[in-house]
């Protein structure tokens, strides 16, 4: 496990000593080790492991890894490298990654064929850039460290930073530098001299393409995925930390990882906020700590811990840091910086492995409610009636308020939905604090692919399989959590973003997950009798910072000093609606409650357009 990078100069000079002490600095992080280089004349391969392995066996890995057939390899991976080079050895590329499970990314050089390989897991929970041009192939899993090359130029790409500031993740393969690509989730990119071949390895599987004879076959297969994922996910030097909210994913992590531990404790963890929250309402809670203590009480092997802000700083508030630690805007930087307590206080108990719930409810803890528009496009009106009447049973709603909000709204055009909610001319203009005129420059309503970006603003969309495509794949996302971990030397792991679990709960029948009027109907059924039967029944969600409007209050006076030097940028200016900022500072709600209707606009669009704003007069200010 570690960050990596490497370069292959196709000019054939040899590496040069100050790009590798460049590509060095670029991977460091906390409590990050000394760098360890492989080169031979116009290729060379970097790699940074952590300081203390964050798992048993990883000391032994000394990256990168040379086989008996001269190929060597780097790898980010949980499991960890040396059976991706056995496989590597026996079996090839394909067959390494046909078999290979967990999170992932890796590059290998194999110089008897002068060829370069690099790929990335299915989730995509490791990330891996690359440049290429005609003299020059660099790749790294940190921008940062391809930032640093001086033969790698650093123009911006005004379309992919639109993309960026809008949410839009239908261009995973883009950055918002036009010299740097992604190597997407699931591909793998084949370089040699000649060329650059890049490919699918790996898709989402089709719902309905696994049956079993019986629910209680389905249950029982369900937990045995879930057992295998979570022993590779409890590898760890020191004791593990779940984050416990209450939901159906993160009891699912913990009560899984419970049994797989046997005697041994768990440390669980809830944040919890810091100032007021506005009321819960029928759809929202804003704390968790209730529900997840509840959680704690039934299961003693739990060491249960609420976490509350505690004064300590590793510069996650400050932006320039998450800039350069990054080489992008993060856009959420807010909402990331309110989980930093929860970090100082693992370290603090022994522990640097954190389990979440993320991306449980596209798969496992799936609403199943996209089966409606696919029986109304199906014809099989007999069956969608009867799920639109148990869902007005279950729900205290009518059958006609279903068969709009499920059946109907993924059809809407996207036009149409925006003028109905009033959310403005453009589908972005709820959320994003783009300039219009510069929206209008770059012609963004032509190049916006509306039928993905719909699910964007809550449009929805009629096909499972895109659903879910959409939302596996946002990359921003995965960009940041590499970041993380190099500023808290923390290993954060997904279990239920594990490629067994994507592909078992993914392939199963859409009525495993809506049944007798009763969305996530697998997950509570596996849930049932080991999380309080208020968890079970849950049909709320939990909001997390939910003292966002305290906490940006505080910050509002930085806010608006910020926005007066950010209009010195010319590209600031060009890029970022600073007006319409600048009235969201002037106008600011008189409370939490008052804030919360506008959570879209003051949280999101307000500290994602300062972000980026900040992060453009940043790279302006280094080129000249």
């Amino acid at each position: 496990m570690g960050d990596f990078a490497g370069m292959w100069r196709l000019d054939g000079r040899p590496v040069d000593e100050a790009d590798l002490t460049r590509m060095a600095q670029g991977l460091d992080g906390r409590n990050v080790a000394p760098a360890r280089i492989w080169r031979s004349g116009p290729v060379a391969l970097v790699h940074r492991r952590p300081a203390r392995p964050f798992t048993p066996g990883e000391a032994r890995e000394l990256q990168p890894l040379t086989g008996a057939s001269g190929a060597v390899l780097v790898a980010d991976s949980h499991p960890g490298a040396l059976p991706i080079l056995t496989a590597l050895e026996r079996r090839g590329v394909d067959g390494v990654l046909e078999g290979l499970c967990g999170s992932f990314a890796f590059a290998v050089w194999q110089p008897s064929e002068r060829r370069l390989t690099l790929a990335r897991d299915g989730a995509g929970f490791r990330t891996l850039f690359l440049h290429r041009s005609e003299r020059l192939i660099a790749f790294s899993t940190r921008l940062r460290a391809l930032l640093s090359l001086p033969d790698i130029p650093l123009d911006l790409d005004e379309h992919a930073l639109a993309a960026s500031l809008i949410l839009d993740q239908s261009q995973p393969e883009r950055t918002i530098y036009r010299a740097i690509d992604r190597v997407p989730m699931g591909h793998v990119a084949v370089l040699t001299a000649q060329g650059t071949r890049v490919s699918r390895w790996w898709s989402l599987p089709r719902p309905g393409t696994l049956r079993h004879r019986n629910d209680s076959e389905v249950e029982e297969h369900a937990r045995q995925v879930l057992d295998t994922v979570m022993d590779d996910a409890l590898q760890a030097e020191g004791p593990v930390t779940s984050c416990l909210t209450g939901g159906l994913d993160s009891s699912t992590i913990v009560t899984t990882a419970l049994r797989r531990l046997g005697p041994r404790r768990l440390l669980a963890v809830t944040r919890v906020p810091d100032g007021p929250t506005p009321g819960d309402t029928a759809c929202n809670y804003h704390d968790e700590s209730p529900r997840a203590s509840a959680m704690a009480a039934l299961h003693p092997g739990i060491d249960w811990y609420p976490i509350s802000g505690d004064g300590g700083d590793w510069g996650e508030s400050d932006a320039r840091r998450w800039h350069l630690e990054g080489g992008q805007p993060t856009g959420a930087s807010v909402n990331i910086a309110w989980f930093f307590p929860v970090y100082r206080f693992m370290e603090g108990q022994g522990s640097r492995v954190l389990l979440g719930g993320e991306q449980g409810n596209g798969y496992f803890s799936y609403s199943g409610l996209s089966l409606l528009p696919e029986l109304f496009l199906g014809l099989r009106w007999g069956r969608l009636a009867g799920h639109l009447l148990a869902l007005a049973r279950n729900e205290g709603r009518s059958a006609a308020y279903f068969f709009k909000r499920e059946v109907l709204r993924p059809f809407e055009p996207l036009s149409w939905r925006m003028r109905r909610l009033g959310r403005g001319p453009s589908p972005w203009s709820s959320h994003s604090a783009l300039n219009p005129a510069f929206t209008r420059e770059i012609r963004l309503d032509q190049s916006l692919d509306t039928g993905r970006y719909r699910q964007r603003v809550d449009g929805g969309h009629h096909s499972t399989f895109e659903a879910r495509r959409w939302l596996l794949c946002d990359e921003t996302a995965r960009d940041v959590r590499g970041v993380l971990r190099a500023m808290t030397g923390m290993d954060l792991r997904i279990p239920l973003a594990d490629r067994r679990v994507l592909e078992f709960f993914g392939s199963l029948p859409l009525d495993q997950f809506l049944r007798n009027g009763v969305t996530r109907s697998l997950a509570r059924r596996l849930l049932a009798g080991q999380v309080p039967a208020e968890t079970v029944g849950n049909r709320t969600a939990g909001t997390q910072n939910g003292d966002w409007f305290t906490r940006l209050s505080a910050a509002r006076p930085a806010m608006i000093a910020d926005l007066a030097r950010l209009r010195s940028s010319p590209l600031a200016r060009r890029v970022i609606d600073l007006d319409r900022i600048q009235g969201l500072l002037d106008h600011w709600p008189r409370d939490a409650a008052a804030a919360e209707p506008r959570r879209r606009e003051y949280f999101h669009l307000l500290t994602r357009g300062l972000d980026m704003a900040g992060f453009l007069a940043w790279r302006e200010s280094a080129n000249n």
